[in-house]
């Protein structure tokens, strides 16, 4: 299997602990994801409706054996609050490509937890995985996830094009080989 079994996909950084979301956890979605300002660089915010339907179907999911559509919630361990969501989102199994993402609370914002989070991420996925390449999307206009991904050794996908001035979203990715260079450096 090129996966992670559902049961081993938690683990910590030095400030979260990182799990698959739990029927419990339907707070935290929702407030992530039917919240105008956090959903601004991401999509239109749900309705609580479209939210709750999508959470039952993210939670169902997690049971499955594919990289593909696995949510984390991401605890503070100081204050055993949750702070956000992060996870995969498509995986091409054919180019060995996984998506990643990320939503974060207001409280968790600027704090560095994104970086901590996402590495830790990324070296589960590659070092559990036969992945060879982890991609990003985000809004051109969002300089924060562009800095992390930055920092994270992300660079702008070479196949990735648009219309001149129509493209709103970038699509960036890391390649293992490149991303383990970049962790011995840093």
């Amino acid at each position: 299997m090129d996966g992670i079994a559902p049961p081993t996909f938690e683990f910590e950084t030095a400030r979260l602990f990182l799990r698959p979301l739990q029927a419990g956890d339907e707070a935290l979605y929702h407030s992530l994801y039917t919240d105008p300002e956090t959903m601004r660089f991401i999509a239109p915010p749900l309705s609580g409706e479209q939210a709750s339907s999508r959470f039952q179907k993210i939670v169902a999911r997690q049971r499955e054996p594919s990289l593909g559509s696995r949510f984390l919630a991401m605890i503070e361990k100081a204050t055993r609050q949750p702070i956000g969501i992060c996870g995969t989102t498509h995986h091409d199994a054919q180019a060995q490509r996984l998506e990643v993402g990320m939503v974060l609370l207001r409280e968790g914002r600027n704090r560095g937890v994104a970086k901590e989070a996402l590495a830790a991420l990324m070296k589960r996925i590659f070092a559990s995985s036969s992945i060879d390449e982890i991609e990003v999307k985000f809004s051109v206009e969002n300089r924060a996830a562009e800095q992390l991904f930055i920092s994270l050794g992300f660079s702008p996908c070479a196949d990735a094009v648009g219309e001149p001035g129509l493209l709103s979203e970038c699509r960036w990715s890391v390649h293992r080989s490149s991303w383990y260079v970049n962790q011995t450096v840093n």
